[in-house]
């Protein structure tokens, strides 16, 4: 528990890592702030604001009631598929939002640290584990607008000296997350098949890719450590480092299930942004923070699934 709490202020604080992070704030005494544009659909412990990331006024006014001593910048389009549907908006939002958030601390002066959240979608293909340092190869709208996000952030901190750190996490899923991503979408479906609301039959894409998955629990742990322990300027990895095969998370949580649950993989057409692979190597963010993900994975899945049990009647 800290000495004396931070003011804390969360951009995009109705998201999946956005309400588990201020909930975990708010545990360590922290006073925490939040911007959200979509309605919050669960209470959270914070302070809310109803602002628009693209609108530079109103996102100056909220800096000034709040004037935050920790910023994290989460508000953005967070899924690949969104974002090459409208890669216009992905752009607005998660480049250009990026910079009027930044250029908004700077006119009003205020002496915060910000936490960028950024992508290992950056890091484009490759059949070995990502450091830092690895060129970046982007492959997808959603991966350029978070590239260009990062640079505008290295400009506020070279050309003014901002205090800013930059975090690449690799995939992460747990309790609250959308269907519309994999896990989540299986666990979904198995309660819905429990409580006889939905066929035992579930049709899914290529279940061969290969990611490293950690807890969100475990991911904001890590952004609080960011905060405190890691360099202005710096860009860290965020990652279990454990790869798994999609297949076998979600044969894991049909394992779960109380009714038999058949998963059907269709011949979907490979995509020119597919990537069959990605994991990272943390070593970078571990010996400044002293952080180590603690949740196994199948403990994660089972949370995953229990959540969705307890929101389908």
């Amino acid at each position: 528990m800290p000495d004396k709490g931070k003011r804390v202020l969360i951009t995009g604080i109705e998201g999946f890592v956005g309400t588990h992070l201020a909930r975990y704030l708010t545990e360590l005494g922290h006073q925490v702030s939040g911007i959200h544009l979509k309605p919050c659909a669960e209470q959270l412990p914070a302070e809310l604001f109803c602002a628009d990331i693209q609108n530079l006024s109103r996102v100056k006014e909220m800096l000034e009631q709040t004037r935050p001593e920790w910023l994290v910048h989460l508000a953005g389009v967070s899924s690949v598929a969104e974002a090459e549907k409208n890669p216009l908006s992905a752009y607005n939002i998660n480049t250009l939002g990026t910079l009027k958030l930044l250029l908004a601390v700077h006119q009003l002066m205020l002496p915060c640290r910000i936490l960028l959240i950024s992508s290992a979608d950056v890091y484009g293909r490759s059949d070995r584990q990502h450091i830092e340092t690895d060129t970046t190869a982007p492959l997808t709208v959603y991966a350029r607008s978070k590239l260009l996000a990062e640079e505008i952030g290295r400009l506020y901190y070279q050309s003014w000296e901002m205090d800013i750190i930059i975090l690449r996490p690799f995939s992460h899923t747990g309790p609250g997350q959308a269907p519309n991503f994999i896990f989540p979408k299986v666990a979904h479906h198995i309660a819905r098949v429990e409580k006889g609301k939905a066929s035992p039959v579930l049709e899914m894409g290529d279940l061969s890719v290969q990611r490293d998955y950690t807890d969100v629990r475990d991911i904001v742990r890590a952004y609080v450590l960011a905060l405190e322990n890691c360099l202005s300027g710096e860009t860290y990895n965020v990652t279990s480092g454990r790869t798994i095969r999609l297949k076998d998370g979600v044969d894991y949580l049909c394992q779960l299930a109380n009714k038999k649950i058949e998963i059907v993989t269709g011949n979907a057409e490979k995509r020119p942004y597919d990537i069959p692979f990605l994991s990272g190597d943390a070593r970078k963010f571990t010996a400044i923070t002293g952080w180590q993900p603690e949740i196994p994975f199948e403990q994660t899945l089972a949370d995953l699934l229990e959540y969705y049990r307890t929101r389908v009647y």
